[in-house]
């Protein structure tokens, strides 16, 4: 049985538990702990969660303590994720934690020490590669349908005004998600690590970046427009972009071989299209995104945790581990 305690209570952590995903009869929730004790309280009695604690150094030792949870879930904002993973991994326990899992380079030598000392699973939330639609066309392109991979390359582009999430709304406070000391950078370490991790999911693993950033229109102390160029241990070569001031919205990854290319969209509320292109001709598969985003990818986790020998989730936690060294390589050339 896995007994959790859920660090924070944002939108993601109140679809899973409405989801009844942590509700089952090998999986359930027995704290939470958040900074928002009102909204916490509210949905923790609407979904007949046991503990409602607020964020102090005791209600930690608390959770610490109790011999019952062998499971955390860390949905807090990235500067905090370190600390947390630090606080709770000495319990040698199975940790799942929001991505990017740290903020800053020297941070994942700090987490390789801890997994090595306590010796305990790791997991990182890259959900997509859980999602059907990209597990479509990771087979897809493993049936060489549009033949040897050339190029990749990701485009996102919108308005400090329709972002996906957190828009950008004059006289309120700018959304974490674009102060740095809180989360790390803009949308390339936000949203950006999911297409990375994608790309080593779906065509190959990451041997080089090189990253060009600006920020142009001075909305926040973030770079609003980032060009990342790649290269992959397969020798394939691919770009990505992505701007937060732009008039127009674009939201395309496409895949180029040398018998075709495939292109489909990133982001949920997106066209769930993928079109492939061969031959002169175009076809077409829909494909959608459903909320909540998490529930294939904690489904996952839960039944290798529950049912798999040690040696299987340490191979999914050391995974986990290398997609978020991405962010490590990112962070050689500050973001902000």
């Amino acid at each position: 049985m896995l007994n959790w305690a859920i660090i924070g209570c944002g939108d993601v952590v109140q679809r899973l538990v409405q989801d009844s995903l942590f509700s089952k009869n090998k999986s359930t929730v027995i704290y939470v702990l958040t900074e928002n004790f009102k909204e916490a309280e509210d949905y923790a009695k609407k979904y007949n969660i046991e503990h409602v604690l607020k964020k102090t150094k005791r209600n930690l030792n608390k959770i610490l303590s109790d011999k019952k949870i062998n499971s955390i879930y860390i949905a807090t904002p990235p500067s905090s994720h370190l600390f947390y993973i630090n606080y709770f991994c000495k319990k040698k326990i199975n940790i799942v934690c929001e991505k990017p899992l740290v903020i800053k380079k020297k941070e994942i030598s700090k987490l390789n020490n801890l997994i090595k000392k306590y010796k305990f699973n790791l997991f990182t939330c890259f959900y997509r590669r859980y999602l059907e639609r990209f597990l479509y066309v990771k087979n897809f392109l493993s049936k060489k349908s549009i033949g040897k991979i050339l190029y990749f390359d990701i485009k996102f582009f919108h308005s400090h005004k329709n972002h996906p999430t957190h828009n950008l709304i004059k006289g309120k406070p700018i959304p974490w998600r674009f102060v740095k000391e809180i989360s790390g950078g803009g949308n390339v370490v936000d949203m950006g690590v999911h297409a990375m991790d994608l790309v080593e999911f779906m065509i190959g693993e990451i041997k080089d970046i090189k990253v060009f950033k600006s920020n142009n229109m001075n909305l926040y102390r973030v770079e609003d427009m980032c060009v990342i160029n790649f290269e992959l241990k397969n020798k394939i070569l691919g770009q990505s972009s992505w701007c937060s001031v732009s008039d127009e919205k674009v939201d395309k990854f496409s895949i180029f071989g040398n018998k075709g290319s495939i292109h489909f969209t990133m982001n949920l509320g997106e066209k769930d299209i993928i079109e492939v292109k061969k031959n002169g001709k175009t076809y077409v598969k829909k494909i959608s995104m459903k909320q909540p985003l998490h529930k294939n990818m904690f489904k996952n986790f839960i039944n290798n945790l529950i049912q798999n020998n040690k040696k299987k989730v340490y191979e999914i936690k050391q995974n986990g581990l290398k997609n978020s060294i991405l962010v490590g390589k990112i962070n050689k050339i500050p973001l902000a």
